[in-house]
């Protein structure tokens, strides 16, 4: 039975980001981290890391020391009693110097190569599952994969030719990993396995691939043509497209033109009734009749406008 995941971003999620990490030795786990892992995974999550890492394309690290990084990474976790499923990452950049791994790769964020073998190897449920990065591609990433998308955010500069803020919207933003861990608890619907004091799901063997990267299939280049995508790609497009009119609209409910007008309107009506009022006092009863006609029909047409907001 397909279990749901969530997925990982390395850097600024997980660890510390000191750019192109090279050493072993400056993994630093973020705090709470591995409060936050046990807990998704005791909820019944699979918790898997997808990272880009153009620094071997660009010659600043090989894949020999990212895998003692990650053989690192996974000890500290461990040593807290929390465990990752797997470890993914794409190697490849465009603009590498390293021949290679020159290229692009349907494994780079923001395309969700990483995530589609994820769960083809492991038996994801794409569909109920997560994707939490810092970065807009890997909002995005998770976006293309079908999941639900939660972005950490705490001042992280934007990168060059990457999309903006605007342009890529995540289902929540949060300061840290432990509050999107109480996020994706807290929107979990359906009832979990129980689980052992490992923290895995009962009857699941445990993660043979916990502290071992693992190396994306080869590299296939994106294309825009529907042609090119399977049935199932094309399914979780839509789904894409889907969930961002579903978050626009969400965006924009506070806000309504009629909404805006109505109270305009309401609020002359109001003052249309104190002048009536204040005309009567001084004994105008032509005037206060006109006013109190008047006040009368700008409410009417107020509750008008508040009725067409209520339709949306």
């Amino acid at each position: 039975m397909s279990q749901p995941a969530v997925f990982l971003d390395r850097d600024h999620t997980l660890i510390e980001d000191t750019g192109y990490l090279n050493d072993p030795a400056g993994v630093k786990l973020l705090p709470g981290v591995e409060l936050a892992l046990k807990s998704l995974a005791q909820a019944g999550y699979r918790t898997v890391v997808v990272t880009n890492q153009s620094g071997v394309a660009r010659g600043m690290v090989t894949e020999e020391m990212i895998a003692k990084i990650h053989v690192e990474m996974c000890r500290q976790l461990e040593a807290h009693g929390a465990k990752l499923d797997a470890i993914y990452y794409c190697p490849y950049h465009p603009d590498g110097t390293i021949e290679e791994y020159a290229r692009e790769s349907e494994m780079r964020k923001p395309w969700p190569g990483m995530l589609l073998q994820a769960a083809k190897d492991l038996d994801i449920n794409l569909l109920e599952s997560w994707m939490v990065g810092d970065r807009p591609r890997d909002v995005e990433a998770g976006q293309r994969a079908g999941c639900r998308t939660i972005r950490i955010r705490f001042g992280t500069a934007p990168i060059a030719g990457e999309a903006q803020d605007e342009d890529i919207q995540a289902d929540f933003t949060v300061r840290n990993l432990v509050e999107a861990a109480r996020i994706i608890l807290r929107e979990s619907v359906a009832l979990r396995p129980p689980h052992g004091e490992s923290g895995q799901p009962a009857g699941l063997p445990p993660p043979a691939v916990a502290a071992t990267s693992q190396t994306p299939s080869p590299a296939i280049q994106p294309s825009g043509d529907a042609d090119g995508l399977s049935d199932r790609q094309i399914r979780l497009e839509v789904l894409r497209y889907i969930r961002q009119l579903a978050r626009a609209e969400d965006h924009h409910e506070e806000f309504s033109l009629s909404k805006l007008i109505g109270g305009v309107v309401q609020v002359l009506a109001i003052l249309a009734l104190i002048i009536a009022l204040w005309r009567m006092a001084t004994d105008a009863l032509g005037q206060a009749q006109l006013w109190a006609t008047l006040g009368v029909a700008l409410q009417a047409m107020a509750l008008t406008f508040f009725t067409m907001h209520r339709g949306r």
